[in-house]
Order: structure tokens, then C-alpha cells, then sequence
């Protein structure tokens, strides 16, 4: 893919001219979440559909910028947290653009031998990822496939490659399971992931709220992503609690995003209020009787 590294705040940007290098065509005048999500962060991958749609949704709600910043900001504080549980490979689904920092990062700059795959169906969130990840790294990869696809995902070469699913992983799937609908079964997706890891693996998940928001905003939001061809689906914290299905929730359980252990004692904005968070485990198996 053509790209160059010379953007206006120093962000590796994508053209659209080499979108269509990948194997997999990239409709340029089709948005996608993560490249709108990439806009609202202030990132270089993302193309002039992806912008129409994310001011348009700036319009309905301004600030949802600091909204998906605070989301990324979940995902920093559960890899580290999964690192001081003695997680040291992860698998973060719908992995997107990551924002900031990306988990390999993070998590490497704590645990040199952290491992991490990168999975996500969108060429250019993969084609960014593959601009942070060397080809030949030893640690970390990046796999085009969708999360809903269990088997292909665990069974795929980078990921048996990487990760040593006899021993726990640390599952991120950030902002992503608003993109499923009820028909898809988001449930049965993540119950597929803890049926095949190992127990004391770890799911680290996020999810937009309308509650806070306000319905009729929360509705706005889904009926602008939905004339854009992106399906979202807003959940309260009860139904979010339900897509978890045997991942068991840490004692603190699902909290706001802005709220689920926080930094330090500081403001929370309201913002931070319109998704919550979560992170969960897979128990270890009961001893069998003798």
C-alpha cells in the first residue's frame, strides 16, 4: 500500500491511490468505524467518506471525540492491568488503528516478551497496523480477518505462530461489539473465544451506551452510521453484561468506561459516561473427582 509519513501532525497517512494495493479492494467512498474512529483521534488513515461521517456525528454529538479517546484509554489501563496479572500475549479483536499507542507498545514496553496479534476485516485498519509491525517481528502480527470467525482466527498461521493457546491470553476487544447486531450472536462469539483459551485468560471489552447519551441522540447516532452502511447497536449495561456470557466479570464488573479504574482521582466528564467496560475471566476448570 502507498503510503507516506510526512502528514500534517507527523501521523503516517494512507492514499488513497494505494488503497486498492491490498488483495482485498478498498471502496474509498464506503466509510468504515475504524477509519472514523482514526478521524475523531486525529489520525492520517482515513479517507474524505470517513470524515463526512464522522462530522456528522461531531454535529449530533460534540465531544464524541473525547468519548472514543476515553474508550482507547480503557484499552491502555486493561493491558496494563492484564500484565500485572501475569498476562504476556494478547489477542486484540477489531483491533482498528489504535490510537495513541497500540497494545504490542504497551504491553512490550512493560514485558519485553509480550506477544500480540492484531486482528481486524478492514484492509486499511490492517494496512496501518502492518506500518508498526515489521514483517519479520518476532513477537507480534497482524491477521485481515473478522473477529466473528473463531476457528479462522485462532487457527490462523500468525496466531499458532505467536501465541501458546495452552497458556492464558489476554483478550482486548475495545468499541468493537457495537458493531454486531443481536442476529449475529456477539454472545456466541466470545463464548467461542473462552471455549477454545485456556483458563485464567483474561477479556478486556468495551461498549457504547445510549442511556447517558439520551435515546433519541443514541438513535440519531445508529440511523447517520446506518445510512453510511455501518451497522451499531447501543447497549446498557445490563445488556452489554449479557454478551459475556461464561467470561466471568472481575468483582468490580461493568463500570462506565471513565469510571472502570481510573488513573488517578481526577474529573470524569460526562462524556466518559456513554459506554461502559469490563474486563472478565475464564476460570480454571474444576478438578475432576477421583
Amino acid at each position: 500500500m502507498s503510503t507516506s509519513r510526512g502528514g500534517e501532525n507527523g501521523t503516517v497517512m494512507v492514499t488513497q491511490e494505494g488503497a486498492h494495493e491490498r488483495g482485498a479492494s478498498v471502496d474509498v467512498d464506503v466509510p468504515s468505524l475504524s477509519r472514523i474512529y482514526d478521524r475523531l483521534l486525529g489520525g492520517g488513515h482515513n479517507f474524505a467518506s470517513d470524515r463526512v461521517t464522522a462530522a456528522a456525528i461531531m454535529a449530533l454529538v460534540p465531544h464524541y471525540d473525547a468519548f472514543v479517546r476515553e474508550s482507547r484509554a480503557f484499552v491502555r489501563r486493561a493491558v496494563l492491568h492484564m500484565l500485572t496479572a501475569g498476562i504476556e500475549q494478547f489477542l486484540d479483536l477489531g483491533a482498528g488503528l489504535g490510537g495513541v499507542r497500540h497494545v504490542h507498545e504497551l504491553a512490550q514496553a512493560e514485558q519485553p516478551q509480550a506477544r500480540v496479534v492484531y486482528v481486524d476485516r478492514d484492509p486499511v485498519a490492517v494496512a496501518g497496523l502492518e506500518l508498526v509491525v515489521r514483517e519479520d517481528d518476532p513477537s507480534t502480527g497482524v491477521i485481515e480477518a473478522d473477529l466473528r470467525h473463531v476457528e479462522e482466527v485462532l487457527d490462523h498461521a500468525v496466531t499458532t505462530r505467536l501465541l501458546d493457546l495452552t497458556r492464558p491470553v489476554g483478550v482486548v476487544v475495545g468499541s468493537v461489539l457495537h458493531c454486531l447486531p443481536d442476529a449475529e450472536d456477539p454472545a456466541a462469539t466470545l463464548a467461542g473465544y473462552h471455549e477454545r483459551l485456556a483458563p485464567g485468560s483474561l477479556l478486556a471489552a468495551s461498549h457504547a451506551d445510549g442511556i447517558v447519551l439520551g435515546l433519541e441522540t443514541a438513535a440519531a447516532v445508529e440511523d447517520c452510521l446506518a445510512k453510511a452502511g455501518i451497522t451499531f447497536v447501543h447497549r446498557n449495561r445490563r445488556q452489554f453484561a449479557d454478551l459475556l456470557g461464561p467470561w466471568q466479570p472481575h468483582p468490580d464488573g461493568v463500570a462506565p468506561i471513565g469510571l472502570w479504574r481510573p488513573d488517578g482521582l481526577t474529573l470524569v466528564r460526562r462524556e466518559c459516561l456513554w459506554g461502559n467496560a469490563v474486563l472478565a475471566g475464564r476460570r480454571p476448570e474444576p478438578a475432576e473427582r477421583a
